[in-house]
């Protein structure tokens, strides 16, 4: 039988039991991003001006408009994007980090908890929820 799932997506918020949570699998939804001379993930997305204030913004701006926002991640945070494959759980990744920054289980889960909440928020990623 198929693994299903649902998807956390942007403008949602996480609320499902820890358990759960932790075999869930973050995915990013672009692949739009370069690794910069420091090691951090430079993410590229494109901007889109929509309902009455895009309308507003583009009759009224006397440059032309950027097309794409830039977004760069520090080191901590491109392993964790680099991580939001699809392959690996959040129990993975939480695993990985503890393993290399030697940060406490329960202190790594909240940060990750939280920094997945903001890249779910800004459209980033979709977590991907099992049913079971």
């Amino acid at each position: 039988m198929g693994r299903r799932s649902t998807a956390v997506k942007k403008g949602k918020g996480i609320r499902i039991p820890r358990e759960k949570w932790l075999r869930s699998i973050p995915v990013r939804i672009t692949d739009e991003y370069e690794i910069d001379e420091d090691g951090n993930a430079v993410i590229l997305l494109q901007i889109e001006y929509k309902g009455i204030r895009g309308k507003l913004v583009k009759m009224f701006s006397i440059t032309p408009l950027p097309q794409y926002k830039k977004i760069v991640l520090d080191k901590m945070g491109t392993t964790v994007w680099q991580l939001c494959d699809g392959k690996h759980t959040v129990d993975d990744i939480i695993r990985h980090l503890v393993k290399k920054t030697g940060m406490s289980r329960r202190n790594m889960e909240i940060a990750i908890y939280n920094y997945l909440k903001t890249l779910i928020e800004k459209g980033l990623i979709e977590l991907h929820i099992p049913e079971d």
